[in-house]
C-alpha cells in the first residue's frame, strides 16, 4: 500500500543532491559524540552524523535533518537520549538555526519585503513595506534591545557583561558560558604549593642523604647537591640553606 507523498519527499526528489546545498557547519566527531557505538554501514557513520547535524543547523527541523541524513526520527531521538555530547551538539545546531531565523527575520523587520505592482500586464510599481508585526515580536521578546538582552535581562551566550567578568564568567572551547576558579584563589594556591615543595627540598638539602625526586640515596660527596641546584634556580636563597 502505498504511503500518502509529503512536500518535503516531493523536494528531495527533485533535488536529488539537496544534502549538498546545505552550508556545512562546524565539524563534528562521530566517536566522541556516541562513545562506544558500533559502526554501521547504514547506521551513523561519520559522514552522516555531520549530514545529520549541518542539516539541523541550517533547517532547525529534525525530521528534515533526519531525512537528508538517511537516518530515522526515532534513532535521531534514542541517540540524544542516550549520549550526552550529541545532545549538546544537537541543542548548539539548534541555536544556529535559530540565529538564522532571527537574521532573516530581522531583515523582513527592518529592510522590509519587497511588493512588486503589475499593472496592464507591465510592472507599474516596487514597493518595500518593512513588518510592523516582526519588528514588535522581535522587541517584545528583547532581540532588538540596545543591549542584546534577552528576557528578563539575561544576556545571550554570545555576550560577556562587565558585571559577568568580575564574577569569572568566562567562554570555554564550545562558546558557552563557564564560571572559573578567581585568579587570586589560584595563586595563592600556587605559591602554596612552592612553598611546600620549597621546604621539602631545603629538609632534603640539609639531611644530604636522598634525591629529592626520586627518594634514593645520594653518593658520597654529593649531600649538598640537591640545595646547590636550588640555590641555582632562584628557589633558595644562599642564607637559606640551614635557617631554621
Amino acid at each position: 500500500m502505498a504511503r500518502k507523498t509529503n512536500a518535503s519527499d516531493l523536494v528531495l526528489t527533485i533535488l536529488p543532491d539537496s544534502a549538498q546545498r546545505i552550508p556545512s557547519g562546524p565539524r563534528v566527531n562521530r566517536n566522541r559524540l556516541m562513545p562506544g557505538l558500533r559502526v554501521r554501514h547504514d547506521g551513523w557513520t561519520e559522514e552522516r552524523t555531520q549530514r545529520f547535524f549541518d542539516a539541523l543547523g541550517h533547517t532547525g527541523c529534525v525530521r528534515d535533518a533526519a531525512r537528508v541524513a538517511g537516518v530515522s526520527n526515532a534513532a535521531a531521538y534514542r541517540m540524544k537520549r542516550r549520549f550526552p555530547l550529541f545532545a549538546q551538539a544537537w541543542e548548539d545546531a539548534l541555536d544556529r538555526a535559530g540565529q538564522g531565523l532571527l537574521a532573516i527575520a530581522y531583515k523582513r523587520a527592518v529592510e522590509g519585503r519587497e511588493t512588486v505592482i503589475i499593472r496592464g500586464g507591465q510592472e507599474y510599481e516596487r514597493r518595500i513595506t518593512p513588518s510592523d508585526a516582526i519588528l514588535g515580536l522581535l522587541l517584545k521578546r528583547g532581540d532588538m534591545a540596545g543591549t542584546g538582552a534577552l528576557p528578563g535581562g539575561k544576556l545571550p551566550d554570545d555576550l560577556l557583561s562587565f558585571d559577568e567578568w568580575q564574577r569569572h564568567k568566562r567562554f570555554d572551547d564550545y562558546g558557552r558560558k563557564i564560571e572559573i576558579e578567581d585568579p587570586e584563589t589560584s595563586k595563592d594556591k600556587f605559591i602554596a604549593k612552592l612553598t611546600e615543595i620549597r621546604n621539602r627540598l631545603k629538609e632534603y638539602g640539609r639531611q644530604g642523604v636522598a634525591c629529592p625526586t626520586c627518594h634514593q640515596p645520594l653518593p658520597d660527596g654529593w649531600p649538598n647537591q640537591s640545595m646547590a641546584v636550588l640555590v641555582a634556580s632562584g628557589l633558595v636563597g644562599p642564607n637559606e640553606l640551614f635557617d631554621d
